[in-house]
């Protein structure tokens, strides 16, 4: 009985890998906001040049708030849900990237709703 229940379970190596990855994405997109930010206040306050095209930015601060949830969840997925997605290690680009296919291509599939059964 023991031995179904580790099977289940993220191994460490694993569950830091995931964790490494999601450590990696959340801290690329706190320097990518930043960097927006950065721009954004020296448009508003005149340093830079007049050039108003930096106020396109504000669109995308929620396009990249919701492109960040895209890149995340399926990580959640994966701790949450080992079993289903043990042939993945994610500090791996490609299987990362195989791991957003599946979670995304079973949501769409099932109109909206993902259950554990449909990865």
């Amino acid at each position: 009985m023991t031995d179904l229940l580790a099977d289940k379970r993220i191994p460490p190596a694993r569950l830091a890998g995931a964790l490494a990855l999601l450590a990696f994405i959340v801290c690329c997109y706190a320097l990518l906001l930043s960097y927006k930010w950065r721009l954004l206040e020296e448009t508003l306050e005149g340093k830079a040049a007049a050039d108003m095209r930096h106020l396109l930015i504000i669109p995308l601060l929620p396009l990249s708030a919701a492109l960040l949830l895209v890149m995340i969840i399926p990580i959640f997925m994966y701790i949450t849900n080992y079993a289903a997605l043990q042939s993945f290690v994610l500090p791996r680009p490609d299987h990362y990237f195989r791991l957003l296919v599946r979670v995304y291509s079973a949501w769409a599939s099932e109109g909206g709703k993902l259950k554990d059964k449909h990865l």
